[in-house]
């Protein structure tokens, strides 16, 4: 049964998901074709979003709840439940939006939402049953960002409904957007860097980083709440001063936990790339801003995000899903400090380059033509060798075990 497997080979079995979807994203996105292939496909942005970085959040907030409430991990059994549900919703919404299947639109999104119903439930026990209570705070980001994932699919299902000449879709469409990357995405990044920064420099937490984040979250909450209202009311102002609010309440979170480097320096791969996720935040949040004030409506400030959107994962998504991954993977897979070892000398392989073409690759995304078309390679270049970097640790670890068998 999966709640009796040890702890490396249900990390095995879990992360797959996550790897499959981001090896799917890069065909996808490889083998895009059409006449404005400067625009990122649908496909690609879902099977990245919802797909590799909804998995990897479901996949790891049992890991860092169970660290942060000194608890044993919950049951496999459960977790694998969650995952299963919820990739069956996923690919119910990929194939129903692709196809415009309304009954399967439905369906998929109704199970999703049922299923962050289920997860959220598993936190609340975990809580409940942990008598360690310093860092309740902090699983607070978790509850509030399946909170609005509920909110993100909910207004998923309403944009599909709508036609493209009708004058809410693009108002419901900005309001899901940012609902999943600013509530669900976002607040789960956040929330987890308070203790995933000072963990991967090995360093004790800053003393006000818990009291900071119990206070950023309020805000952040407040930023995200406002822009979904903002958005679907198209009131562009209120929409710029949520997104100040959001990049405030970031601050307030990060600042203590970013001032741990003054006791301690960035000294490995994943601390690297968190630390470029973090910025590529902030660059994509001030971005937000200007767009929002300079575009006249609200279809013309979705066109000019989904021009860029490939931007949201070379500045912001990839650094810090694949930094943490480079961090986590070796500690959750290696069976002994050795085996720890030789997993993170697998990943961190290349490490520098691959970073550096990330925005290399985002300047160039910025143009049309063929220096967009350089730009995506340099993505799926960088992304493709930490995939097989990935797989091949993977391989190592589940091989180790054989001898002991």
């Amino acid at each position: 049964m999966a709640s009796g497997i040890g702890r490396a080979d249900w990390h095995l079995r879990a992360n797959a998901s996550v790897l499959v979807y981001l090896g799917a994203a890069l065909i996808s996105g490889v083998l895009q074709r059409g006449g404005h292939s400067d625009q990122p496909p649908w496909l690609t942005i879902h099977l990245l979003l919802l797909g590799a970085v909804t998995n990897a959040i479901i996949t790891w907030s049992d890991h860092f709840i169970s660290a942060l409430l000194w608890t044993r991990s919950q049951n496999h059994n459960r977790q694998m439940a969650v995952i299963v549900l919820t990739n069956i919703g996923i690919i119910g919404v990929l194939v129903s939006v692709s196809t415009h299947t309304n009954w399967l639109i439905i369906s998929s999104a109704s199970l999703m939402t049922g299923t962050m119903v289920f997860y959220l439930r598993g936190i609340s026990v975990a809580i409940k049953r942990s008598l360690n209570r310093r860092f309740i705070d902090l699983l607070r980001y978790y509850q509030c960002a399946a909170f609005f994932l509920i909110v993100g699919i909910t207004l998923g299902v309403m944009v599909s409904f709508k036609s493209d000449n009708d004058p809410m879709q693009p108002r419901l469409a900005l309001a899901h957007l940012h609902a999943n990357l600013l509530g669900w995405v976002g607040i789960t990044v956040i929330g987890t860097l308070v203790t995933l920064w000072p963990t991967v420099l090995r360093t004790p937490m800053h003393g006000r980083a818990i009291a900071s984040a119990a206070i950023g979250l309020k805000v952040i909450f407040m930023g995200t709440t406002l822009s979904i209202i903002a958005a679907i009311s198209n009131w562009r102002y209120l929409f710029a001063v949520s997104l100040g609010i959001y990049l405030v309440g970031t601050l307030i979170t990060l600042t203590p936990t970013l001032l741990t480097m003054r006791n301690k320096r960035p000294d490995r791969p994943g601390a690297w790339m968190l630390l470029a996720g973090v910025i590529g935040l902030g660059i994509l949040l001030v971005t937000d801003i200007f767009v929002f004030l300079t575009r006249s409506s609200p279809q013309k400030i979705l066109v000019s995000i989904e021009d860029h959107i490939l931007l949201l994962f070379t500045l912001f998504l990839f650094p810090t899903l694949l930094g943490a991954l480079t961090y986590l993977l070796p500690v959750v897979l290696g069976r002994g400090p050795t085996l720890n070892r030789e997993l993170e000398s697998i990943l961190s392989r290349g490490w520098k380059w691959r970073l550096a073409l990330l925005p290399l690759a985002s300047i160039l995304m910025l143009f049309t033509g063929r220096m967009a078309t350089v730009g995506r390679a340099m993505v799926a270049l960088s992304l493709g060798a930490f995939l097989l970097l990935a797989l091949g640790a993977m391989y190592k670890s589940a091989k180790y075990k054989a001898p002991s068998q």
